[in-house]
């Protein structure tokens, strides 16, 4: 494993260092809201223990999809197929301040919640 190449401590991970990456994350909790604060702490929380960039959830917001397509109905909600913009959060690039990326303009599958607002931190904890 190489170093960290901001606190040059051990790298939880490929380019990947819990305690920087968590200090990122923490930096734009205020720039991002799902509109359910039990929703919102439970992202935060993901980012915060996430040993690589496999294990990152992040809060996208819906103008950062296009051709989004209803596929099917299941029991908590409906589920879409879209295309992602932004791709997936790599590492943390020191020299451009910012997330660099991968897979931009990726397919993935959407889930909706239904009545997303009234999500609660224990149903959350089930999923």
């Amino acid at each position: 494993m190489s170093s960290c190449k901001e606190c040059y401590q051990k790298n939880t991970g490929h380019r990947w260092c819990k305690a920087c990456y968590a200090e990122h994350f923490q930096q734009n909790f205020e720039n991002w809201t799902s509109g359910n604060n039990d929703i919102d702490k439970f992202i935060q929380n993901a980012q915060l223990k996430a040993i690589n960039s496999e294990k990152v959830l992040e809060w996208i917001p819906y103008d950062r999809f296009y051709n989004i397509e209803f596929i099917a109905k299941g029991g908590y909600g409906r589920v879409y197929r879209a295309i992602w913009i932004d791709g997936f959060i790599t590492y943390w690039d020191n020299i451009t301040k910012n997330w660099k990326r991968m897979y931009q303009n990726k397919e993935v599958a959407l889930k909706s919640l239904n009545n997303s607002k009234n999500v609660t931190f224990e149903f959350l904890n089930e999923v």
